[in-house]
């Protein structure tokens, strides 16, 4: 009964479920053949880009990433992203290729690949790198080195990773970054077995230990290649060794140690295999004939020289046969034999300027002015040491304007891929608004639509409440008509029994007693039989009831189990989407940390760059190299900054043909003490350049007044300043110099005419808080023979202690003058150098340090 009264609900519900169903499969349909359209527009575009044909790919590659959009299709977005940016990244579009990576790899992030993550970050990094962007390649390199370790890579990813880490600190002469990263390496090498990289690594260590002064971390890896090299017989490889270890050892002073192993390069010429290539024999030979120059057995050095030399000529190499004569003319000098090194650097010279060899041009100029200086010739000693000058300094401000260019070019590129984050957040901005829009328009839709729904349910619920009150009516008016029958029936009956009874009125007569005693029986019947009827009715009645009952019953227990199924799912439904708001809160608050750590990792580099930046502000504010050589053509400088930038710095300049030279040692190291320098800079700027002020002592007292006014030290009780001494020199005739000198807390050296002089400057320093606003400075004046030698230096030389926390000392600083004056300034530069490292050793370098030496 209930099933026939709930079939047309039913049958309503389940078309609306179908229709809906079928909707949803046309979608789902829809997306599945736009995820495969996509997929095979993807391995075309991936088959174009190996052709070569990249525009074709990128068309390609966009009709993918847009169905796959479209579609949701998640993986298809950043696998065809990948694509574009390597095929713009082919054609040297590099803003579109930065674009479409940066969407890969967030694209990644939400599948959780992280192996196609990283390959994205290498494409990024590479991309940088072929840019000379080293700082932004280091920085996604490092960050797929980070993924590669987090997923346990192979170590093969690992290696190339560290291999463009290490490349790009070197581009960037970030040599200890660079040794760390080789360092690495050489573990990941080691590791997998492969003996040939492990031998490179060891060449690189090396060489990365010498530019960082670590002799002992050289020697440890040049002992390391000789024990490599003796087992291989490689005998080229092995005279290479011995050498940089026989000079690392001069270099820190044991020249007994160093003579031996230039002794074992000499014994290996004799053990030299016939199948030897030709170009290794040149170089055993160069090797040889180096140590044996060291040696001081300049004849054996001259016979290996000259089998070089022969290699070299029957090769053909003009550049390499200058190189050898260059050798030749350096061993000649040293011997003596200036004639002979004069025709082989005359050589080299002519083998050179031709095919701008400026290296080796550059070894020639040097010689000549030696063997010219050591025969007295100085017209020519002067012209070649000009043209060295001129050389070295034309290299060294090609190598500036590389890097200037490769700064400005990194600036850009910072700047470039902001915008383009910039933008791209925007789009996925815009994006997720037009899909919020989009799905409230969907939202809408599915209103109306339960409403539509919910409408035709009702109608449906209506029509079968129609329908049941029509069977209701239809059972009660059957009930009626059976009532009506019975009725019918009874009177038939009572109709019959009357003729019955007029047929039997004359028998009822004759037997009246037995008629009586029949109508009462009649009648009890008749009443029994009303009674049955009357029952029947009843029952009837009863029947009908419990039927609607059980209909009304079974309709409202229904409705109560649909209200609670939906209540029931509605909470499930709440329940779903507060859950699923926690999740997205979470991974919210993930996402935002890892930007954070992103952005103080971006923050670091940059504050870095920054300071690197400050660093070659800086040096611009310095003497060019050409002011010096006008200046003061016999000079040397060693500036070496604590940190990145210095509060040391040093001025030379002409003012009213006066020559003027300042050191100046500010408060502090590295930020800080730059940024006094500059307050010092500029304002003896003002002093001198503007003022015209050459009188030492007046510099010095309107410098104090000018810092302490800039620093605003009466207010403020700021107490940085400076320490400085300032030189002023003019002809003063008959091969006679002039020298006017003035310091605050200085002390200036003299050699003239083979004497050392010491002059102290005054007892107090420029600036400072507990100072009085006017300070009296003097002057000290002397007569000095052209040809004697100024030295200026800040504190930080004298100063500098060894790892036995012992200073160098100013006495032993005075030796040093006395033992090194008489060489040319240059050869004195390297002897400062070396015993500063040989005294600081492992130490920290504790201060700036500037030391200058002008002849005059």
């Amino acid at each position: 009964m209930n099933i026939k009264i709930f079939h047309p609900l039913l049958l309503g519900l389940t078309s609306l479920l179908a229709v809906t169903i079928q909707f949803n499969a046309m979608a789902q349909e829809n997306e599945a053949t736009d995820s495969v359209k996509s997929a095979r527009l993807l391995n075309e575009a991936q088959g174009l880009l190996k052709q070569k044909s990249f525009d074709l790919a990128i068309s390609t590659a966009r009709n993918a990433y847009e169905l796959a959009k479209k579609a949701s299709y998640l993986t298809g977005e950043a696998n065809s992203s990948q694509v574009l940016g390597k095929a713009y990244t082919e054609k040297k579009e590099y803003n579109e290729a930065l674009k479409y990576y940066f969407v890969a790899i967030q694209a990644f992030d939400l599948l959780n690949n992280p192996q196609m993550n990283i390959n994205t970050l290498i494409d990024i990094g590479s991309l940088y790198q072929n840019q000379d962007a080293h700082n932004q390649a280091i920085s996604y390199f490092e960050k797929a080195f980070k993924k590669a370790l987090e997923i346990k890579s192979k170590p093969h990813l690992r290696i190339v990773l560290l291999e463009n880490i290490a490349y790009s600190y070197k581009q960037l002469e970030d040599y200890p970054h660079a040794m760390s990263t080789e360092t690495k390496l050489l573990s990941e090498y080691e590791r997998t077995g492969n003996k040939d990289k492990v031998i490179e690594t060891y060449k690189e260590l090396s060489l990365l230990s010498e530019l960082n002064n670590q002799y002992r971390s050289a020697l440890k890896y040049n002992t390391k290649l000789v024990e490599v090299y003796k087992k291989e017989n490689d005998l080229v490889a092995l005279s290479s060794a011995y050498n940089n270890i026989g000079f690392i050892h001069k270099r820190t002073g044991d020249l007994k140690t160093s003579l031996d192993y230039f002794n074992m390069v000499t014994e290996l010429v004799s053990k030299q295999p016939e199948n030897l290539k030709e170009s290794d024999k040149a170089l055993l030979h160069i090797n040889v004939g180096v140590a044996f120059t060291t040696l001081k057995s300049y004849t054996r050095a001259k016979e290996n020289y000259q089998i070089a030399l022969k290699i070299r000529e029957k090769e053909e190499n003009q550049i390499e046969i200058a190189n050898t004569k260059n050798y030749l003319a350096g061993n000649y000098y040293i011997s003596g034999n200036i004639s002979q090194a004069l025709k082989s650097v005359t050589d080299a010279i002519e083998l050179a300027e031709p095919l701008q060899a400026e290296e080796v041009l550059l070894t020639s100029y040097k010689i000549l002015h030696m063997i010219y200086t050591m025969d007295n010739n100085t017209a020519k000693a002067k012209k070649y040491l000009e043209l060295h000058k001129k050389l070295d300094e034309k290299l060294k401000d090609q190598e500036k304007e590389r890097e200037q260019l490769m700064l400005k070019k990194q600036l850009e590129i910072e700047r470039n891929e902001e915008e383009i984050k910039t933008l791209l957040a925007e789009e996925e901005r815009q994006a997720v608004e037009d899909e919020r829009k989009e799905n409230e328009i969907k939202l809408k839709e599915k209103e109306l639509a339960l409403l539509k729904r919910d409408q035709e349910l009702r109608e449906i619920e209506y029509k079968n409440q129609l329908l049941e009150k029509e069977r209701t009516e239809q059972a009660l008016a059957l009930a009626q008509q059976q009532l009506e029958t019975e009725k019918k029936n009874r009177e038939l009956i009572s109709l019959e029994k009357e003729k019955e009874l007029q047929n039997l009125e004359l028998k009822r007569k004759a037997l009246e007693d037995e008629k009586q005693k029949k109508a009462i029986q009649l009648l009890e019947a008749d009443k029994k039989l009303q009674s049955e009827q009357l029952k029947y009715t009843y029952w009837m009645f009863g029947l009908f009831a419990l039927i609607l009952g059980i209909i009304i019953f079974s309709f409202v227990q229904k409705r109560k189990a649909n209200k609670m199924l939906k209540a029931q799912q509605f909470e499930i439904t709440e329940k779903n989407e507060e859950l699923q708001q926690n999740m997205e809160e979470l991974q919210a608050t993930q996402d935002v940390l890892e930007q954070q750590k992103g952005q103080l990792e971006v923050q670091n580099r940059k504050i870095t760059f920054s300071i690197q930046y400050a660093q070659r502000i800086q040096s611009s504010i310095l003497p060019s190299s050409s002011i010096k050589s006008k200046l003061f053509p016999d000079n040397f400088i060693t500036y070496m900054p604590k940190d990145i930038v210095s509060g040391d710095f040093y001025r030379m300049e002409e003012v009213n043909g006066k020559k003027i030279v300042s050191i100046v040692d500010c408060t502090g190291h590295g930020v800080p003490g730059a940024l006094m320098s500059v307050i010092g800079s500029t304002t003896l700027n003002e002093i001198i350049d503007q003022k015209g002020v050459t009188n030492p002592a007046e510099a010095l007292n309107q410098l104090h007044e000018g810092i302490r006014r800039k620093l605003s030290q009466t207010e403020t009780q700021n107490h940085d300043g400076m320490d400085l001494g300032i030189c002023v020199i003019e002809p003063n005739g008959n091969e006679k110099v002039k020298l006017t000198y003035a310091g605050a807390k200085h002390t200036l050296f003299i050699v003239n005419e083979g004497e050392l002089l010491e002059i102290d400057g005054d007892r107090k320093s420029i600036g400072g808080a507990n100072t009085t606003a006017q300070r009296n400075f003097t002057n000290k004046t002397l007569e000095l023979s052209k040809g004697a030698t100024l030295y200026l230096t800040t504190d930080g030389y004298i100063d500098q202690n060894n790892p036995n926390r012992k200073r160098f000392n100013k006495k032993r600083f005075k030796s040093l003058i006395e033992e090194v004056n008489h060489l040319d300034l240059q050869s004195q530069k390297q002897k400062f150098e070396n015993a500063l490292a040989d005294h600081k050793k492992d130490a920290e370098q504790r201060d700036d340090i500037t030391l200058i030496a002008i002849r005059v």
